[in-house]
């Protein structure tokens, strides 16, 4: 409902109030639901973007998602898309990440999406719900969609924050994935250590949610289902750009998910998708044998 399109300059270094010149850029349309997508794809499953997207950057996304086989529906608004800019400084490993506001949608735009899932989507269908929601509608939206995607038969994963996060899990979506921040956020509280971290993610069950993925950053996550509680650690990995690695970990769950895996071997490949994404320039760019690789490497134990 939000999205972006990303310029990533590679630069060796910044020097603040210098000029850098002939520095090789990236560009494509970004946003949370495509970083999600682009991983699952490179995983081997089908997914299927739709959201907003403005009338100067529609065939923009459309043909990045089409060059990399994913299928795309998109709702037109008026306008142009905001830019994000990443500094990313080869030479020391580290990277600046600049997001600019987005404008408002316009009236209506909510409602054309509520239509869209409502006559498109189906029994058996996972729909990720993902990003925040621009200015322009309402701070239920996601809470209509998942009682919209619930009546139909379909599986719901709602990765969001602040209040459209508290809104939307009074409708009991399947799955969540708060960070530390908007845990705390949601509970309006200061929350430390493993076993707290956990009983509230078990209250977040307690209240209807199937799975709960607490992520910790580089320390991994807290994952909760029924009885189970599980502290998955990440591997050590050279970390290039970590952002976008809790969309890599949307998309692991999501497909350890449609593969029937266990609850531990699904937050293991999700845990993995997250390590992998911080090892390489750039949103949802994962790696698929360096994700089995990975694996091995997650350390998982009950807490």
């Amino acid at each position: 409902m939000n999205p972006s399109i990303d310029v990533v300059y590679d630069i060796g270094e910044i020097r603040l109030g210098s000029a850098a010149t002939d520095v090789p850029a990236r560009i494509f349309p970004s946003g949370k639901a495509i970083n999600v997508a682009k991983a699952i794809k490179t995983l081997g499953e089908d997914v299927r973007v739709a959201g907003l997207a403005h009338e100067h950057n529609r065939a923009q996304f459309a043909g990045y998602l089409e060059s990399l086989g994913i299928s795309s529906d998109f709702i037109t608004v008026p306008g142009q898309t905001r830019i994000n800019v990443t500094l990313a400084e080869t030479a020391i490993g580290q990277s600046t990440h600049i997001n600019s506001i987005s404008s408002p949608m316009p009236p209506g735009a909510g409602d054309d999406m509520e239509r869209f899932f409502k006559t498109n989507v189906a029994r058996g269908d996972v729909c990720v719900l993902s990003g925040s929601i621009p200015k322009g509608i309402e701070t239920d939206f996601y809470k209509k969609l998942i009682t919209i995607c619930k009546d139909k038969g379909a599986f719901v994963f709602l990765d969001t924050t602040g209040e459209a996060l508290k809104i939307g899990v009074r409708a009991k979506p399947n799955m969540i994935k708060p960070n530390l921040e908007e845990l705390e956020g949601f509970f309006n509280e200061k929350i430390q250590g493993v076993h707290h971290i956990a009983l509230k993610g078990k209250r977040l069950v307690d209240m209807g949610v199937g799975h709960v993925f607490i992520s910790l950053g580089a320390d991994g996550m807290i994952a909760i289902h029924e009885n189970d509680c599980l502290l998955c650690a990440t591997p050590q990995v050279r970390v290039v750009d970590a952002i976008g690695s809790g969309d890599a970990v949307v998309a692991g769950l999501i497909v350890g998910l449609k593969r029937q895996f266990s609850f531990t071997e699904m937050c293991r490949m999700a845990t993995a998708c997250g390590a992998s994404n911080a090892m390489h320039l750039g949103p949802g760019n994962i790696a698929r044998d360096e994700v089995w690789q990975l694996m091995e490497e997650v350390h998982i134990k009950a807490i």
